[in-house]
């Protein structure tokens, strides 16, 4: 499984994770496609630049080849961009030197029409629609009456599309965020006043998404509400840097350099560790279960798709008699077999690990013995027989029906089998 993990200790916003998602080894040309299927004045350009002397990768918009105004150093606040308060004055038309007004339903018809791979389009859309119901929220309207103010113009509409087309150009099957620092301090000024950092639309957002955040080292807005709401799409979950092999890193850049903290997002992309376990153990330890209910239990595991189940007598605090419960299982089988585990014993709660089995191949045959069929299981490892047993099963149904003890129907059955020891 191929994992990435987006670090948000500097915050976020569209320029840094497109530049970071970029640097990292995502296909510009697919990104300059996508955004110019929406509008065909849109491109994307990289530069090579630093923070705090991190090298880092620069993302700007240009429209009809001309940097975007929120891209030149210093036209806009925090990381680069002007705030996006995405649409504060829902229904107003623009104004004040931010650019146009895009109505909710009009940015919604440009992704539906655009020819975009379906996976982009879908990304870009639950992130617009994000933006609408964190606006709404923020200012006691529907999300359908939003018009989106500084977000709806091209260089958000070019930011969010491009890391929706990064993010699956770059394959990836899971996606952790971590933390994300949002900022603080004085007010920002937004299309229509002052707005409070963290800004209403930027809590909705993260609360929505349940995300982890924090406020941060530096007195001004860290994270915008594009940064808020792409992380929000992105994140299959919330947390530190899983367990990986890591085989790309990017890292990309705000448009400014503050000096409290390196303005700067960094993706790290690698297969995950979890792949090595192939299959999980579940323990629990129980103390006070019917011990004549146990073979009930194991047998409803096995049947719920567990390789193996078995119980370990234990002793536990102030001198209790227990079992420990281990259960082998296969990922596709987990949640079923942790149901069973939970509703079938008196266990209120199991522990979980992978591993990684080493198992030698296998293969069966079929004796005779008294006119009776008994299957064989042959091991072998490094192509040599390792193993001949008889299925204990068949030994029994073949004792009851010849009318035997087991003893001797087994040794028969084992008798049987030696040639195929060869």
């Amino acid at each position: 499984m191929r994992v990435a993990w987006i670090d948000c200790s500097a915050g976020a916003s569209g320029d840094m994770l497109l530049g970071a998602f970029l640097s990292a080894g995502a296909d510009l040309n697919a990104v300059n496609a996508a955004v110019a299927a929406v509008d065909p004045s849109l491109s994307v350009s990289v530069a090579q630049t630093a923070r705090h002397q991190i090298a880092a990768t620069k993302a700007s918009v240009k429209v009809n080849g001309e940097l975007h105004p929120e891209n030149i150093p210093d036209a806009g606040h925090g990381h680069g961009h002007g705030h996006e308060d995405a649409g504060h004055g829902h229904g107003h038309s623009g104004g004040g030197g931010h650019g146009p007004t895009r109505a909710w339903a009009e940015v919604r018809r440009l992704l539906e029409e655009a020819r975009l791979d379906d996976a982009v389009r879908a990304r870009a859309l639950d992130t617009f629609g994000r933006l609408a119901r964190a606006e709404a929220a923020a200012h006691g309207v529907e999300p359908d009456t939003v018009h989106f103010h500084e977000v709806g113009a091209l260089d958000a509409i070019a930011d969010i599309v491009g890391v929706a087309a990064a993010s699956v150009s770059l394959d990836l099957d899971h996606i952790v965020v971590s933390t994300i620092v949002l900022g603080g301090g004085s007010q920002v000024r937004g299309q229509h006043g002052g707005i409070p950092i963290p800004g209403p639309a930027v809590l909705h957002l993260v609360s929505e998404a349940e995300a982890p955040v924090t406020g941060g080292p530096a007195p001004y807005e860290m994270t915008t509400p594009t940064g808020a709401a792409l992380l929000a799409t992105l994140a299959d979950e919330f947390g530190p840097m899983p367990p990986m092999r890591i085989e790309q890193t990017g890292v990309g850049a705000g448009g400014r350099d503050p000096v409290e903290v390196p303005n700067i997002l960094r993706v790290v992309i690698g297969a995950s560790a979890d792949e090595l376990a192939t299959e999980l153990v579940y323990e629990t330890n129980v103390d006070d279960l019917d011990p004549r209910i146990w073979p009930q239990v194991l047998a409803r595991l096995m049947e719920a798709g567990a390789a193996d189940a078995w119980l370990t007598p234990i002793l536990m605090k102030k001198g209790r008699p227990a079992h420990t419960l281990s259960v082998l299982v296969g990922s596709a089988n987990a949640e079923t077999v942790r149901a069973v585990i939970l509703s079938e014993t008196s266990a209120i709660g199991l522990r979980e690990f992978g591993i990684r089995k080493h198992a030698a191949d296998r293969e069966f045959a079929t004796v005779d013995v008294e006119g009776q069929s008994i299957h064989v299981k042959i091991a072998r490892y490094g192509g040599q027989v390792i193993n001949v047993q008889p299925e204990y099963d068949d030994v029994a149904a073949a004792a009851n029906v010849l009318k035997k003890p087991v003893k001797s129907i087994l040794a028969k059955a084992i008798a049987a089998g030696h040639d195929l020891w060869s």
